[in-house]
Protein backbone atom coordinates (compact mmCIF):
# COMPACT_ATOMS: atom_id res chain seq x y z
CA UNK A 1 0.00 0.00 0.00
CA UNK A 2 1.35 3.43 -0.88
CA UNK A 3 2.23 5.95 1.81
CA UNK A 4 -0.69 8.26 1.04
CA UNK A 5 -3.21 5.49 1.67
CA UNK A 6 -1.35 4.41 4.80
CA UNK A 7 -1.54 7.95 6.17
CA UNK A 8 -5.27 8.07 5.46
CA UNK A 9 -5.66 4.75 7.24
CA UNK A 10 -3.58 6.02 10.16
CA UNK A 11 -5.82 9.07 10.57
CA UNK A 12 -9.00 6.99 10.49
CA UNK A 13 -7.62 4.63 13.13
CA UNK A 14 -6.74 7.64 15.25
CA UNK A 15 -10.24 9.05 14.85
CA UNK A 16 -11.61 5.81 16.30
CA UNK A 17 -9.48 6.21 19.42
CA UNK A 18 -6.30 4.29 18.61
CA UNK A 19 -3.34 6.65 18.31
CA UNK A 20 -0.97 5.03 15.84
CA UNK A 21 2.12 6.38 14.13
CA UNK A 22 3.40 5.26 10.74
CA UNK A 23 7.02 4.19 11.14
CA UNK A 24 8.95 2.13 8.57
CA UNK A 25 5.73 0.89 7.01
CA UNK A 26 4.18 -0.24 10.30
CA UNK A 27 1.24 1.30 12.16
CA UNK A 28 2.57 1.44 15.72
CA UNK A 29 0.16 1.88 18.61
CA UNK A 30 1.18 4.39 21.28
CA UNK A 31 2.74 2.82 24.39
CA UNK A 32 -0.05 4.27 26.57
CA UNK A 33 -2.28 1.44 25.34
CA UNK A 34 -2.47 -2.08 26.75
CA UNK A 35 -2.18 -5.46 25.05
CA UNK A 36 -5.97 -5.77 25.22
CA UNK A 37 -6.24 -2.45 23.34
CA UNK A 38 -3.89 -3.80 20.68
CA UNK A 39 -6.11 -6.85 20.37
CA UNK A 40 -9.14 -4.57 20.01
CA UNK A 41 -7.44 -2.77 17.14
CA UNK A 42 -6.50 -6.02 15.41
CA UNK A 43 -10.05 -7.35 15.77
CA UNK A 44 -11.39 -4.11 14.34
CA UNK A 45 -9.13 -4.26 11.29
CA UNK A 46 -9.51 -7.98 10.59
CA UNK A 47 -13.29 -7.69 10.31
CA UNK A 48 -12.78 -5.41 7.31
CA UNK A 49 -11.69 -6.17 3.72
CA UNK A 50 -8.11 -5.39 4.69
CA UNK A 51 -5.12 -7.74 4.86
CA UNK A 52 -2.75 -7.18 7.78
CA UNK A 53 0.05 -8.96 9.59
CA UNK A 54 1.86 -8.38 12.87
CA UNK A 55 5.22 -6.68 12.46
CA UNK A 56 8.09 -6.06 14.85
CA UNK A 57 6.49 -3.07 16.60
CA UNK A 58 3.05 -2.77 15.08
CA UNK A 59 0.73 -3.72 12.26
CA UNK A 60 1.80 -4.05 8.65
CA UNK A 61 -0.86 -3.64 5.97
CA UNK A 62 -0.43 -6.04 3.07
CA UNK A 63 -3.43 -4.90 1.01
CA UNK A 64 -2.65 -2.86 -2.09
CA UNK A 65 -5.55 -0.41 -1.77
CA UNK A 66 -8.29 0.94 0.50
CA UNK A 67 -11.75 -0.39 -0.46
CA UNK A 68 -14.53 2.17 -0.73
CA UNK A 69 -16.18 2.91 2.61
CA UNK A 70 -13.49 1.20 4.68
CA UNK A 71 -12.28 4.35 6.43
CA UNK A 72 -15.80 5.26 7.53
CA UNK A 73 -16.31 1.72 8.84
CA UNK A 74 -13.23 2.13 11.02
CA UNK A 75 -14.18 5.58 12.29
CA UNK A 76 -17.73 4.63 13.29
CA UNK A 77 -17.16 1.09 14.60
CA UNK A 78 -18.76 0.14 17.90
CA UNK A 79 -18.06 -2.73 20.25
CA UNK A 80 -21.06 -4.58 18.82
CA UNK A 81 -19.49 -4.42 15.36
CA UNK A 82 -16.35 -6.27 16.42
CA UNK A 83 -16.33 -9.96 17.22
CA UNK A 84 -15.01 -10.79 20.67
CA UNK A 85 -12.14 -13.25 20.91
CA UNK A 86 -10.87 -14.86 24.12
CA UNK A 87 -7.70 -16.13 22.52
CA UNK A 88 -6.33 -12.72 21.64
CA UNK A 89 -3.77 -12.03 18.94
CA UNK A 90 -0.05 -11.99 18.55
CA UNK A 91 1.63 -8.95 20.08
CA UNK A 92 4.53 -7.26 18.25
CA UNK A 93 7.70 -8.45 20.01
CA UNK A 94 9.29 -4.98 20.17
CA UNK A 95 6.17 -2.99 21.10
CA UNK A 96 6.01 -1.49 24.61
CA UNK A 97 2.57 -1.68 26.23
CA UNK A 98 0.96 -0.22 29.34
CA UNK A 99 0.04 -3.05 31.71
CA UNK A 100 -1.80 -0.66 34.03
CA UNK A 101 -4.35 0.46 31.44
CA UNK A 102 -7.61 -1.50 31.62
CA UNK A 103 -9.70 0.88 29.50
CA UNK A 104 -11.55 -0.59 26.51
CA UNK A 105 -11.35 1.76 23.52
CA UNK A 106 -14.17 0.09 21.61
CA UNK A 107 -16.54 0.68 24.53
CA UNK A 108 -16.01 4.44 24.21
CA UNK A 109 -18.25 6.53 21.94
CA UNK A 110 -16.44 6.69 18.63
CA UNK A 111 -16.93 10.43 18.28
CA UNK A 112 -14.83 11.27 21.30
CA UNK A 113 -12.62 8.22 21.94
CA UNK A 114 -9.35 9.78 20.76
CA UNK A 115 -9.83 12.66 23.20
CA UNK A 116 -10.11 10.18 26.06
CA UNK A 117 -6.73 8.80 25.00
CA UNK A 118 -4.95 12.13 24.61
CA UNK A 119 -6.17 13.62 27.89
CA UNK A 120 -5.40 10.53 29.95
CA UNK A 121 -2.00 10.18 28.31
CA UNK A 122 -0.96 13.66 29.44
CA UNK A 123 -2.33 13.16 32.96
CA UNK A 124 -5.86 14.59 32.78
CA UNK A 125 -7.80 11.60 34.06
CA UNK A 126 -11.33 11.38 32.70
CA UNK A 127 -14.19 9.74 34.58
CA UNK A 128 -16.87 9.55 31.86
CA UNK A 129 -17.41 10.65 28.27
CA UNK A 130 -20.22 10.93 25.72
CA UNK A 131 -20.15 12.14 22.11
CA UNK A 132 -23.83 13.15 22.23
CA UNK A 133 -24.87 10.55 19.63
CA UNK A 134 -25.96 13.32 17.27
CA UNK A 135 -28.72 14.40 19.67
CA UNK A 136 -26.92 16.65 22.15
CA UNK A 137 -23.57 18.15 23.07
CA UNK A 138 -20.46 16.07 23.67
CA UNK A 139 -19.17 15.92 27.24
CA UNK A 140 -16.13 14.65 29.09
CA UNK A 141 -16.15 14.58 32.88
CA UNK A 142 -13.29 14.85 35.37
CA UNK A 143 -13.45 14.09 39.09
CA UNK A 144 -10.86 16.71 40.07
CA UNK A 145 -10.63 20.46 39.49
CA UNK A 146 -6.87 20.67 39.93
CA UNK A 147 -6.18 20.89 36.19
CA UNK A 148 -9.29 22.84 35.20
CA UNK A 149 -7.33 26.06 34.70
CA UNK A 150 -4.65 24.36 32.61
CA UNK A 151 -7.32 22.70 30.47
CA UNK A 152 -9.01 26.04 29.91
CA UNK A 153 -5.71 27.54 28.82
CA UNK A 154 -5.06 24.67 26.39
CA UNK A 155 -8.49 25.19 24.82
CA UNK A 156 -7.76 28.89 24.38
CA UNK A 157 -4.41 28.21 22.73
CA UNK A 158 -5.86 25.47 20.53
CA UNK A 159 -8.58 27.82 19.27
CA UNK A 160 -5.87 30.19 18.05
CA UNK A 161 -4.28 27.51 15.87
CA UNK A 162 -7.29 25.46 14.79
CA UNK A 163 -10.73 26.02 13.32
CA UNK A 164 -13.33 24.01 15.24
CA UNK A 165 -16.90 23.17 14.26
CA UNK A 166 -18.08 23.76 17.83
CA UNK A 167 -17.02 25.88 20.78
CA UNK A 168 -15.27 23.82 23.46
CA UNK A 169 -15.78 25.06 27.00
CA UNK A 170 -15.12 24.20 30.63
CA UNK A 171 -18.11 23.78 32.94
CA UNK A 172 -17.55 23.60 36.69
CA UNK A 173 -19.48 20.83 38.41
CA UNK A 174 -20.27 20.16 42.08
CA UNK A 175 -17.57 17.50 41.89
CA UNK A 176 -14.86 18.11 39.34
CA UNK A 177 -15.62 19.71 35.99
CA UNK A 178 -16.75 18.90 32.46
CA UNK A 179 -15.35 19.65 29.03
CA UNK A 180 -18.34 20.33 26.80
CA UNK A 181 -19.34 21.57 23.35
CA UNK A 182 -21.61 24.45 22.38
CA UNK A 183 -23.30 25.11 19.05
CA UNK A 184 -22.79 28.53 17.49
CA UNK A 185 -26.27 28.55 15.94
CA UNK A 186 -29.26 27.41 17.98
CA UNK A 187 -30.91 25.61 15.04
CA UNK A 188 -27.72 23.83 14.00
CA UNK A 189 -27.88 20.03 14.13
CA UNK A 190 -25.35 18.11 16.20
CA UNK A 191 -22.93 16.15 14.01
CA UNK A 192 -20.80 13.40 15.54
CA UNK A 193 -18.48 13.50 12.53
CA UNK A 194 -17.71 17.16 13.20
CA UNK A 195 -17.13 16.40 16.87
CA UNK A 196 -14.72 13.67 15.78
CA UNK A 197 -12.91 16.19 13.56
CA UNK A 198 -12.65 18.62 16.47
CA UNK A 199 -11.32 16.10 18.97
CA UNK A 200 -8.68 14.81 16.55
CA UNK A 201 -7.39 18.37 16.11
CA UNK A 202 -7.60 19.01 19.85
CA UNK A 203 -5.82 15.77 20.65
CA UNK A 204 -3.00 16.52 18.23
CA UNK A 205 -2.59 19.97 19.77
CA UNK A 206 -2.66 18.75 23.38
CA UNK A 207 -0.15 15.97 22.71
CA UNK A 208 2.17 18.45 21.00
CA UNK A 209 1.88 21.07 23.75
CA UNK A 210 2.29 18.64 26.64
CA UNK A 211 5.27 16.88 25.08
CA UNK A 212 7.35 20.06 25.05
Amino acid sequence: MNKRNLLELRDSIRRRGFWVDLVDGELILDSWYSKSNFNELVRLLTRLPLSIEIGEKGIRVTSDSLPSGLLNQIETASREDVEYSKSGNLIPPLWNDNEGNDLSILELDYGIAIMVFSLNKVGFQTSMSCDGHGRKEANMWFNHQEYMKEMSNLLFLASKENSFAYDWEIRKENVGFALTTRKRLANEAWDVGKIQDDVLSLSSFILKEKSV
